[in-house]
């Protein structure tokens, strides 16, 4: 069973979202090849190394100040081409501003302005996460996002997926200057 399948606990609350995908702006585009299978990599890397269920990897779009998602293990649920364009300004001026990496402990903090889709998160039984930042030459490119349970990630957490983070800086360079929009 995987985990967007994952049934509740005898009267535990469920939420039809789960099953859905979430509800956001989608753009168009095309991850080459040789960047998915990298981006590929490093999730499964991540998910040995640092844990979780739900990984993404996020690019930065500068000109819109917002988030777009080009990978995700669960793309049915949490699609390629999904934009976040409701970024907390905590989370904002610490990741982008910053280039420091974002640890949610629990659900206080993911039901923070620094998520969004908390109804999918809280149904899929998400209440951690390490936003580990990508940067290249100064400049922010995105994050590498891994959602897990309550309390399974602490600061050592976050340093391991920073060291996965250089292998995506050059995807997520190469992906922002061929993705318009």
């Amino acid at each position: 069973m995987t985990p967007e399948q994952k049934k509740p606990a005898s009267g535990e609350r469920t939420h039809h979202t789960a099953l859905e995908p979430v509800s956001e702006s989608i753009i168009e585009f095309t991850v080459p090849r040789q960047a998915a299978l990298a981006m590929e990599s490093v999730a499964n890397t991540a998910l040995r190394l640092v844990g979780g269920r739900l990984v993404t990897v996020s690019m930065w779009r500068p000109a819109r100040q917002d988030l777009v998602r080009v990978y995700s293990n669960m793309p049915r649920i949490y699609r390629p081409g999904g934009v976040s364009t409701v970024l907390g300004a905590e989370w904002t001026r610490r990741c982008v501003g910053q280039l420091e990496s974002f640890l949610a402990e629990d659900e206080h903090a993911i039901n923070s302005d620094a998520f969004e889709h908390q109804d999918t998160l809280g149904a899929l039984q998400l209440g951690a996460a390490v936003n580990a930042v990508v940067a290249k030459d100064g400049a922010f490119l995105g994050c590498l996002n891994l959602l897990g349970s309550r309390g399974s990630y602490t600061e050592q957490s976050v340093r391991d997926a920073d060291t996965l983070t250089v292998q995506l800086a050059e995807v997520l360079a190469q992906l922002g200057s061929s993705t318009t929009g």
